[in-house]
């Protein structure tokens, strides 16, 4: 009896050690993150002030020959090596992937390439205390054979819920992510705990605010206007799944250019060049405009663009065309970029369209409920997270109000299109073709089995399973 006594008040110290040093550092993480992406992207335009179209060329050669060349698993979207790591490698992530991922998303995103932040931090998180669990609680009295797997997946709940301020939410994505269709109630208790204090590390000590800030009306939807709303939530879905499409099309295709980085990059930031030329900057980087734009319903504040039309309804359409585009290109061409954001601003835009076509004006209950149900189904049915959807955006829209819109956009568009998930085209690509072309990879690193072919057959069966993905 006392040495299982023992035994499970190691267990409850070090879950108690690993959320405590993911938290505070998933919070630091977020917060040092968005300082100098903010400074970097005021000032990255600056550099070349007589072609700022050039600006995330200039981006696309610094990451892909100094980094991206030499360490392909810094580049990428980064959660689908958090969830091989974690569910075929016990939790190993590489240090210098883990290190070099911070520079790489700083000058993609800093240099005006499109995509979002969650991918990239939960990464960075995941293999920060997964370091931490393996140099440091294994050489002491805390050693245990789950110790990488639950530092990584704490590890991303600090950065999730320290950029959402939703410690539950943070900490069911964290476990959800991993499997498509069930959760190890295991995995749930440390993350959770993590994204607590992740949180009141964040929201307390550090002051900050989350990084995607709507103000909604308290005052719920119209009972008779929620009968839209699972037509809403399955043209999000829909549009999500469009999302995935186009981006498999765009990495593959990038992928049979017969050319090494940082070549493949400035592909791909020439691309979003030609967007900036046309005066669609907007779109690129992590789009905070657009997304307080559509929030508010009050798109004037964009600067003048090629895509702009009077018909509002039309230009959301564009607009939601064009971020598609200029994220598929930028991460598709081996950049460091998250989809966690797109996706969040594919959702809201596309409760503002449908807002927009059936009548209802912005800034009304309406129009946040649909916003609400369509971030919902976004996240839910292309991240395959309906749980996490459903508690992150009720936390995001400010309440109970928004509960209802959450849940139908969550649960009807995940039961549709639940076969497809963006995450299963986002194995290191470029480690693929390093495999192919007989150049040695970087080693224990490599995100994917060395007999894994360029389809990415194995992955596919992984993920169209209820095994762990």
């Amino acid at each position: 009896m006392t040495i299982k006594n023992n035994q499970t008040l190691l267990t409850i110290l070090r879950i108690l050690v690993i959320s405590l040093f993911a938290g505070m550092t998933g919070a630091c993480l977020v917060a040092l993150f968005m300082a100098t992406l903010e400074a970097l992207i005021r000032n990255s335009s600056r550099l070349i002030p007589f072609a700022e179209f050039l600006t995330p060329m200039a981006g696309a050669l610094l990451v892909g020959s100094i980094i991206i060349r030499r360490f392909p698993g810094a580049g990428g979207e980064g959660t689908n090596d958090y969830i091989y790591a974690v569910n075929h490698k016990g939790g190993r992530l590489s240090l210098a992937d883990t290190l070099l991922k911070f520079p790489a998303t700083i000058l993609t995103l800093g240099f005006h390439g499109s995509g979002g932040i969650v991918g990239p931090l939960l990464r960075i998180g995941a293999g920060l205390s997964s370091f931490f669990a393996g140099s440091a609680l294994d050489r002491t009295g805390l050693r245990d054979n789950n110790n990488l797997r639950t530092a990584a997946i704490c590890g991303v709940s600090g950065v999730v819920s320290s950029i959402f301020h939703s410690p539950i939410g943070g900490g069911i994505f964290a476990a959800e992510i991993l499997r498509r269709e069930t959760m190890r109630y295991s995995d749930l208790f440390s993350s959770i705990l993590t994204g607590a204090i992740a949180f009141i590390t964040s929201a307390i000590l550090l002051a900050q605010g989350p990084v995607f800030d709507i103000v909604a009306p308290e005052t719920p939807m119209r009972l008779s206007h929620t009968l839209w709303l699972p037509l809403v939530g399955i043209a999000a879905g829909g549009i999500a799944l469009l999302f995935i499409i186009i981006y498999e099309r765009i990495s593959s295709l990038m992928r049979r250019i017969p050319l090494k980085q940082p070549a493949t990059a400035l592909v791909g930031g020439a691309i979003v060049g030609l967007l900036w030329l046309m005066k669609a900057d907007w779109a690129l980087n992590i789009s905070m405009p657009l997304f307080d734009g559509m929030v508010s319903g009050d798109l004037s504040s964009l600067p003048p663009s090629d895509f702009y039309t009077h018909n509002i309804a039309g230009f959301l359409l564009l607009a939601l065309m064009v971020k598609i585009i200029a994220t598929s290109f930028t991460v598709g061409s081996g950049m460091s970029g998250g989809f966690t954001g797109p996706l969040i601003i594919l959702g809201v835009g596309s409760g503002a369209l449908a807002s927009r076509v059936i009548g209802f004006e912005a800034g009304s209950p309406e129009y946040f409920g649909f916003m609400a149900c369509g971030l919902a189904a976004t996240l839910a049915s292309a991240a395959n997270v309906p749980f996490a959807a459903i508690v992150i955006t009720t936390r995001m829209f400010g309440g109970r109000g928004y509960l209802l819109p959450a849940i139908t956009g969550a649960i009807i568009p995940f039961i549709i299109y639940k076969s497809r998930t963006i995450y299963e085209y986002t194995t290191t690509q470029w480690q693929l073709r390093n495999m192919e072309t007989g150049r040695p990879c970087t080693g224990e690193e490599t995100a994917v089995p060395a007999d894994i072919d360029a389809d990415n057959e194995e992955l596919r069966e992984i993920m169209s399973s209820d095994k762990p993905r």
